[in-house]
Protein backbone atom coordinates (compact mmCIF):
# COMPACT_ATOMS: atom_id res chain seq x y z
CA UNK A 1 0.00 0.00 0.00
CA UNK A 2 1.38 3.37 -1.03
CA UNK A 3 1.38 6.19 1.48
CA UNK A 4 0.53 9.59 0.06
CA UNK A 5 3.34 12.11 0.15
CA UNK A 6 2.63 14.78 2.73
CA UNK A 7 3.62 18.20 1.48
CA UNK A 8 3.82 21.15 3.76
CA UNK A 9 2.94 24.50 2.34
CA UNK A 10 5.48 27.25 2.18
CA UNK A 11 4.49 30.62 3.59
CA UNK A 12 6.08 34.02 3.19
CA UNK A 13 4.92 36.65 5.68
CA UNK A 14 6.12 40.03 6.85
CA UNK A 15 6.39 40.62 10.57
CA UNK A 16 7.19 43.59 12.71
CA UNK A 17 9.93 42.17 14.92
CA UNK A 18 8.87 44.01 18.07
CA UNK A 19 11.04 41.89 20.36
CA UNK A 20 14.05 43.70 18.88
CA UNK A 21 14.01 47.44 19.44
CA UNK A 22 16.53 49.60 17.61
CA UNK A 23 18.25 52.65 19.09
CA UNK A 24 15.68 54.97 17.53
CA UNK A 25 12.81 53.09 19.23
CA UNK A 26 11.65 51.40 16.02
CA UNK A 27 11.39 47.71 15.26
CA UNK A 28 12.64 46.12 12.03
CA UNK A 29 10.29 44.57 9.47
CA UNK A 30 11.30 40.98 8.77
CA UNK A 31 10.33 38.57 6.04
CA UNK A 32 9.46 35.21 7.61
CA UNK A 33 9.83 32.20 5.31
CA UNK A 34 8.53 28.97 6.76
CA UNK A 35 8.43 25.45 5.37
CA UNK A 36 8.08 22.17 7.24
CA UNK A 37 7.99 24.08 10.55
CA UNK A 38 11.39 25.60 9.82
CA UNK A 39 11.58 29.38 9.79
CA UNK A 40 14.11 31.75 8.35
CA UNK A 41 14.03 35.50 8.76
CA UNK A 42 15.32 38.13 6.35
CA UNK A 43 15.36 41.83 7.11
CA UNK A 44 13.55 44.10 4.68
CA UNK A 45 15.88 46.96 5.59
CA UNK A 46 12.98 49.02 6.91
CA UNK A 47 12.00 49.77 10.47
CA UNK A 48 9.03 51.52 12.00
CA UNK A 49 7.49 52.26 15.34
CA UNK A 50 5.31 49.33 16.48
CA UNK A 51 2.37 51.67 17.10
CA UNK A 52 2.07 52.04 13.31
CA UNK A 53 1.90 48.24 12.72
CA UNK A 54 -1.32 46.21 12.71
CA UNK A 55 -0.25 42.89 14.24
CA UNK A 56 -3.50 41.09 13.35
CA UNK A 57 -3.26 41.90 9.64
CA UNK A 58 0.57 42.01 9.49
CA UNK A 59 0.65 45.26 7.60
CA UNK A 60 1.17 48.95 8.41
CA UNK A 61 -1.80 50.88 9.79
CA UNK A 62 -3.52 53.56 7.73
CA UNK A 63 -1.83 56.35 9.73
CA UNK A 64 1.66 54.93 9.15
CA UNK A 65 4.12 57.32 7.52
CA UNK A 66 5.40 56.01 4.16
CA UNK A 67 2.67 53.34 4.20
CA UNK A 68 2.45 53.04 0.39
CA UNK A 69 6.21 52.60 0.01
CA UNK A 70 6.30 49.96 2.74
CA UNK A 71 3.36 48.09 1.19
CA UNK A 72 5.06 48.20 -2.22
CA UNK A 73 8.31 46.86 -0.74
CA UNK A 74 6.41 44.07 1.03
CA UNK A 75 4.55 43.16 -2.18
CA UNK A 76 7.77 43.09 -4.22
CA UNK A 77 9.64 40.92 -1.73
CA UNK A 78 6.80 38.44 -1.22
CA UNK A 79 6.35 38.23 -5.00
CA UNK A 80 10.02 37.36 -5.54
CA UNK A 81 9.91 34.59 -2.94
CA UNK A 82 6.54 33.28 -4.13
CA UNK A 83 7.79 33.08 -7.73
CA UNK A 84 10.83 31.10 -6.59
CA UNK A 85 8.59 28.72 -4.62
CA UNK A 86 6.44 28.20 -7.72
CA UNK A 87 9.54 27.54 -9.82
CA UNK A 88 10.76 24.95 -7.33
CA UNK A 89 7.36 23.26 -7.27
CA UNK A 90 7.00 23.33 -11.07
CA UNK A 91 10.37 21.64 -11.53
CA UNK A 92 9.64 19.27 -8.65
CA UNK A 93 12.78 20.31 -6.76
CA UNK A 94 12.99 19.78 -3.04
CA UNK A 95 13.91 22.88 -1.01
CA UNK A 96 14.04 24.22 2.51
CA UNK A 97 13.43 27.68 3.90
CA UNK A 98 17.21 28.18 4.05
CA UNK A 99 17.85 27.15 0.43
CA UNK A 100 14.95 29.32 -0.74
CA UNK A 101 16.40 32.32 1.05
CA UNK A 102 19.88 31.66 -0.34
CA UNK A 103 18.56 31.23 -3.89
CA UNK A 104 16.71 34.54 -3.82
CA UNK A 105 19.49 36.44 -2.07
CA UNK A 106 22.27 35.29 -4.38
CA UNK A 107 21.07 33.94 -7.72
CA UNK A 108 23.56 31.96 -9.77
CA UNK A 109 25.09 33.36 -12.92
CA UNK A 110 25.84 30.81 -15.60
CA UNK A 111 29.20 31.19 -17.31
CA UNK A 112 30.96 29.27 -20.02
CA UNK A 113 34.24 27.46 -19.42
CA UNK A 114 36.08 30.08 -21.48
CA UNK A 115 34.64 32.91 -19.37
CA UNK A 116 35.77 31.19 -16.18
CA UNK A 117 39.24 30.61 -17.59
CA UNK A 118 39.45 34.27 -18.68
CA UNK A 119 38.46 35.49 -15.21
CA UNK A 120 40.97 33.20 -13.53
CA UNK A 121 43.78 34.13 -15.95
CA UNK A 122 43.09 37.84 -15.37
CA UNK A 123 43.29 37.33 -11.60
CA UNK A 124 46.60 35.53 -12.01
CA UNK A 125 48.01 38.33 -14.19
CA UNK A 126 46.80 40.95 -11.69
CA UNK A 127 48.52 39.14 -8.83
CA UNK A 128 51.76 38.95 -10.89
CA UNK A 129 51.68 35.15 -11.23
CA UNK A 130 52.59 35.35 -14.88
CA UNK A 131 53.95 31.84 -15.47
CA UNK A 132 50.93 30.25 -13.79
CA UNK A 133 48.62 32.47 -15.90
CA UNK A 134 50.43 31.42 -19.08
CA UNK A 135 49.99 27.76 -18.18
CA UNK A 136 46.23 28.30 -17.74
CA UNK A 137 46.15 30.14 -21.05
CA UNK A 138 47.81 27.16 -22.75
CA UNK A 139 45.29 24.77 -21.17
CA UNK A 140 42.44 26.97 -22.44
CA UNK A 141 43.87 26.98 -25.96
CA UNK A 142 44.27 23.19 -25.85
CA UNK A 143 40.63 22.82 -24.80
CA UNK A 144 39.50 25.09 -27.62
CA UNK A 145 41.60 23.17 -30.14
CA UNK A 146 40.35 19.80 -28.86
CA UNK A 147 36.67 20.83 -28.71
CA UNK A 148 36.25 22.45 -32.11
CA UNK A 149 32.69 21.21 -32.29
CA UNK A 150 31.77 22.51 -28.81
CA UNK A 151 31.29 26.08 -27.78
CA UNK A 152 33.36 26.97 -24.74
Amino acid sequence: MCKPKITMSTTVNVLCYKSKVLKNGESPLMLCISKNRQRKYQSLGVSLNPIFWDFTKNQPKANCPNREQILRLIAEQTKVFSEQVLEYKATNKDFTAKTLLEKVKSPTNLKTVKELFDIHIKRLYDSKRLRYAEMHYLVLNSLIKFNKHCRL
